[in-house]
């Protein structure tokens, strides 16, 4: 099948030999549309596998890319307060765009590379494009936990930044956390100040059932990822350190039931 576009004439049967598996569904994506290289059409294993199939096709560039992308937003999140909403439209869009122009950019890719294989040696040139090209699952995997590597040490690194997120998420991952925030209504956390060696984090809220307004102060210590009970507070009165010892151990016993 040979087809006519702006950059010259290209035949699909050539770029088979950059493709060399699933060529009749790049034949049929690519015939769909008048120009490939600048018309997209819809890749739905791009789409659910974004960077995994830009490994799997060898598309390193693009790969490296979204990698970098999603390092940027996870280190964002380390300094900012964003919702989990947020991250589910961060990642579609990433996912969409991928989708959506990945038949594009690697029907450019092929064109890329048959030109660097014209420049090989005639005896080279299909061993250049059988390297280059085509589809490898060992590379995908091999690529996709080297990123995922990267991630999670870049994940371990950035909780240690003395961002005021941070040293809230110490407690908003605590396990008494979830316990305080389904007894009380409108549960919200708030970074206040440092002192010395720790940070002041309180929590507040309204507990229905006692009818009792709620207010927490915790000492968070971000450089060894701890957290100590300081003082509770009910409605704007302090408990005594015999009554906040109770309280505390009432919600210890119950986050761990």
């Amino acid at each position: 099948m040979e087809e006519t576009h702006s950059e010259g004439i290209i035949s699909f049967s050539e770029q088979h030999r950059v493709t060399q598996s699933n060529t009749s569904y790049y034949d049929f994506k690519w015939g769909k549309v008048k120009d490939p290289s600048k018309n997209n059409s819809w890749n739905w294993a791009a789409f659910f596998l974004t960077t995994i199939w830009l490994a799997y096709r060898k598309m390193y560039k693009p790969f490296l890319l979204f990698c970098a992308i999603e390092l940027i937003w996870l280190a964002l999140s380390f300094c900012a307060d964003i919702p989990l909403w947020a991250d589910f439209i961060f990642y579609g869009i990433t996912s969409f765009l991928v989708g959506f122009y990945a038949n594009r950019w690697y029907f450019k890719h092929t064109n890329y590379l048959l030109e660097k294989a014209n420049k090989q040696p005639r005896h080279l040139q299909e061993a250049y494009l059988r390297t280059k090209g085509g589809a490898h699952i060992g590379i995908a995997i091999g690529w996709t936990l080297l990123g995922g590597a990267v991630y999670f040490a870049a994940d371990y690194g950035l909780s240690y930044l003395p961002t005021e997120t941070n040293v809230k998420d110490i407690m908003r991952y605590s396990e008494e956390a979830p316990t305080l925030e389904s007894y009380n209504d409108h549960p919200k956390w708030q970074y206040l100040k440092k002192e010395g060696r720790y940070h002041i984090v309180q929590f507040t809220g309204y507990d229905y059932t006692y009818k009792e307004h709620v207010r927490i102060l915790f000492h968070v210590y971000l450089d060894k990822q701890i957290y100590e009970w300081n003082s509770v507070y009910i409605n704007d009165e302090r408990l005594s350190k015999e009554d906040a010892i109770e309280y505390e151990y009432w919600i210890q016993e119950d986050s761990d039931s």
